[in-house]
């Protein structure tokens, strides 16, 4: 008996194993360094050095980007020490590292900054192909100096500083590559005097409390985010996060010159109670989500005669939709809603100074969902290239040295904007849902649901389907509109005649109206019955 249970527990432990397998210093570094390169960047080491249980590395370099726009980091030291099955990674206590690109002008730019984390831990357990990494990192403090464009450098004295972050990584290596992570922090706060000219300038300052991070990523074999994000999701590539924040507060002054040429100076403050951001993307589709709590805003300008300013309740977004060709339609969302919605009385006398306009929170909420093909891949870069060079050529390519063609574009904005407008739309809605459309301001409620699609054999400039309409309080809107004289007394006629053609009463003595809208498939439009067109 004792035989077999010895045998068992033995098999036990082999079956489990690699949950309590070592893991060396050598192996936590590769990892990492098989981490970064799975997202596009490089990775380069200048010195390796091992003393008893602990590799130490240093001038790590890590690169991303292209020759357009790239950032590289420059880490003195990475030292990693074996203890017990598990690896202590300490980084060097500042890390130095450079922005560059070019601007909108063609101009080369260049952004050195220092990143500080003194004290910072970490600690790896698990097997070499499955490792969680626990970090500490009391303080991480981010800091510009400088921005030099062309031959000129101006102070760009930016800072940013975020307390108690502890965290998880976990890593399971394979083809796919697998990552989960989460994170929390503690109190962040930011800041920054930004000149660009002399006589301009914006300085901003502010803190937020707090943040957590998660999300997971499958990071397929062999793929290039940086080069080519369009055949990483081919692969398998899948990514999904959410962050959610605390109370935001920011503040912000300004002085510079309007359009005119005049002296303009300015001050700000936001004051958000907290919100959230989530995503996913993967070859099935793309999705974005934010919400925020209640948040107040303020503007004040020497070039405006009072100060702006205004609050919401809540808001939120909603989008979802597919990312790779198809000539099967796909499904795709969108939906935005805000709450809650006050403006100051300073706007509100602009055109209501005698108060006759009900001043209640605003409300809107737009719930769309339907099908649409795509035409090309949302990632391609390729194919948006390949269109470009087949494009025909700008009239600007008739200049001469004695001038240019009668026929060329004024400017390169407008050649531009023709060569946009000619671009072909990666989308071809197929149909339309409107779950909810419903609009509250101003003492006045619409709320309308339909459903539109396409025609066969054409498109969604002359859809097919009903969409139907409730209103609440428009003819008392109008008549106040009419008495503050911003609907002049001669248009007051027409503008009930219109309503009147589009909409029905719904009970006697009551003002409210309804609306049926029907589009034919011969493009004909009846509302309530009547041909309208």
């Amino acid at each position: 008996m004792k035989l077999r249970l010895t045998s068992s527990a033995l098999a036990l432990a082999a079956m489990t194993a690699p949950a309590f397998a070592d893991v060396t210093s050598e192996q936590v570094w590769q990892s990492w360094v098989d981490y970064y390169q799975s997202l596009g960047y490089t990775v380069t080491e200048g010195k390796r050095d091992k003393a008893g249980q602990t590799l130490t590395l240093s001038d790590i370099a890590i690169k991303s980007g292209g020759a357009d726009s790239q950032v590289a980091f420059e880490i003195p030291q990475v030292a990693l020490t074996e203890d017990g099955g598990k690896v202590t990674t300490v980084f060097a206590d500042s890390m130095t590292g450079t922005a560059t690109g070019s601007n909108a002008e063609g101009e080369a730019y260049e952004v050195p900054f220092t990143v500080a984390m003194p004290g910072n831990s970490m600690v790896t357990s698990g097997a070499p192909g499955d490792m969680t990494h626990e970090f500490d990192y009391p303080t991480i403090d981010l800091a510009l100096t400088t921005m030099k464009s062309g031959d000129t450098e101006t102070p760009l004295p930016i800072r940013l500083g975020v307390a108690d972050s502890t965290g998880s990584f976990h890593t399971v290596a394979g083809s796919p590559a697998k990552y989960d992570y989460a994170m929390k922090s503690g109190k962040i706060t930011f800041s920054g005097d930004v000149s660009e000219k002399e006589g301009e300038s914006l300085r901003f300052d502010g803190s937020m409390d707090g943040t957590e991070i998660s999300g997971d990523m499958t990071v397929p074999a062999g793929s290039k985010l940086e080069e080519d994000m369009n055949a990483a999701l081919k692969a398998g590539l899948a990514m999904n996060g959410v962050l959610k924040a605390g109370a935001l507060v920011a503040s912000f002054d300004f002085a510079g010159q309007s359009d005119e040429g005049e002296p303009q100076t300015g001050s700000g403050k936001y004051d958000g109670k907290g919100f959230d951001l989530s995503y996913g993307v993967s070859q099935d589709g793309m999705s974005y989500q934010a919400g925020s709590d209640a948040g107040s805003f303020q503007l004040t300008s020497s070039d405006m005669p009072f100060p702006v300013n205004y609050s919401i309740e809540s808001g939120s977004f909603d989008m979802q939709m597919p990312v790779m060709r198809s000539d099967e339609a796909q499904p795709f969302k969108l939906a935005y809603s805000l709450t809650g919605l006050t403006l100051g009385d300073a706007i509100w006398n602009l055109f209501d100074a005698q108060g006759q306009l009900p001043r209640d929170p605003a409300s809107l909420d737009l719930d769309l969902t339907g099908t649409t093909k795509v035409t090309r891949d949302l990632f391609d870069q390729t194919a948006s290239a390949a269109e470009d060079a087949t494009a025909p050529a700008d009239a600007t390519d008739d200049a001469t040295a004695e001038g240019m063609d009668e026929a060329a574009p004024a400017d390169d904005a407008e050649a531009a904007a023709e060569a946009d407008a000619a671009e072909p739309q990666p989308f071809e809605p197929v149909d339309v849902t409107i779950n909810q459309f419903a609009l509250n301001a101003l003492g006045a409620k619409v709320n309308a649901q339909g459903a539109l699609k396409a025609p066969e054999g054409g498109d969604m400039t002359a859809p097919v389907g009903q969409i139907e309409a409730q209103y609440e309080g428009v003819n008392g809107l109008v008549d106040k509109l009419g008495a503050m004289g911003l609907i002049p007394q001669d248009q007051i006629m027409g503008v009930r005649m219109m309503l009147a053609m589009f909409a029905k009463p719904v009970t006697e003595g009551e003002d409210k109206l309804a609306t049926q809208l029907e589009f034919k498939e011969d493009g004909s439009i009846f509302a309530n019955g009547q041909q309208i067109k």
